[in-house]
């Protein structure tokens, strides 16, 4: 069975996918790609690290921070999201193991192509784990796929290989085009914001998949916000990935047809029988 993973943005919602790995890995489900946007291209290279504790902690240690508005702000126990992902992600990340892994990453971002206001008009790139020549240079692609302008500073990019690249969730928080088509035979894919649900069940009917889909969202309203850090309401957005994944696997083991697990599963599921 030859199975890709795409994960949408949704900034610390994101704490939602970091529940998805040690079920997964206690199946025995693996994924010969893995893509996401922003928080989703972060959990993917934390998935193919294979480090369910080392995902989690990281999470636990955010706890003592809180996300500053600007650069300018970023003192005392406020810190920008691109500080964030560079002090605690980046550090406790096996990212050697996230490179060299039998499945391939893929993040999207922003690749900016010329000037605009108020933000600079952008395309989507996708960045593999394969083009990466290291570990810190794969570090440099989840700072791109994940560089909010307004909290990063409205001038500030990243820059890889000569090009700069802004938050890949300012084109699409659900691109299914970083999976190739015909080449898998599930596509499982997760949302988790408002954003990303909407724009899921967009793409759902633009988009006329062959591989079975496999749909992963919440069963319950998650209890962080945007930029939630206290870990007392990110643990339980853990724990309801957690359990969401369960569900999802033990639906997809039982028949051949699409699975759609969350709160939004009919509308989901009517926009695949469309």
């Amino acid at each position: 069975m030859r199975r890709a993973l795409l994960m949408a943005s949704g900034a610390n919602r994101g704490a939602y996918y970091a529940g998805f790995l040690e079920p997964l890995m206690e199946a025995g489900i693996e994924f010969e790609l893995m893509a996401g946007v922003s928080a989703g291209g972060i959990a993917a290279a934390w998935f193919a690290a294979g480090d369910p504790a080392a995902l989690i902690d990281s999470w636990r240690q955010a706890d003592r921070w809180r996300v500053a508005p600007h650069p300018w702000a970023s003192f005392g126990r406020l810190r920008t999201v691109d500080r964030l992902i560079r002090e605690i992600t980046l550090r406790t990340m096996d990212l050697e193991a996230a490179r060299t892994s039998a499945a391939e990453v893929v993040v999207a971002a922003a690749r900016i192509v010329a000037p605009g206001l108020p933000l600079p008009k952008t395309e989507l790139r996708c960045l593999s784990s394969r083009s990466a020549a290291s570990a810190e240079q794969l570090g440099l692609m989840l700072r791109a796929t994940s560089f909010v302008p307004w909290i990063n500073g409205w001038r500030a990019a990243i820059a890889i290989d000569g090009e700069r690249y802004l938050d890949g969730g300012l084109v699409h928080r659900v691109p299914f085009r970083m999976v190739p088509e015909g080449r898998f035979d599930e596509l499982w894919v997760a949302a988790c914001s408002p954003h990303g649900l909407a724009e899921l069940e967009r793409e759902l009917a633009a988009s006329r998949r062959a591989e079975r889909l496999v749909l992963v969202t919440p069963s319950a309203p998650l209890p962080v916000g945007r930029w939630t850090m206290a870990w007392e309401r990110i643990r339980p957005a853990i724990d309801l990935g957690a359990a969401d994944m369960r569900a999802a696997i033990e639906a997809a083991a039982r028949g051949a047809g699409p699975v759609v697990v969350g709160a939004r599963a009919d509308g989901l599921r009517a926009r695949l029988e469309a």
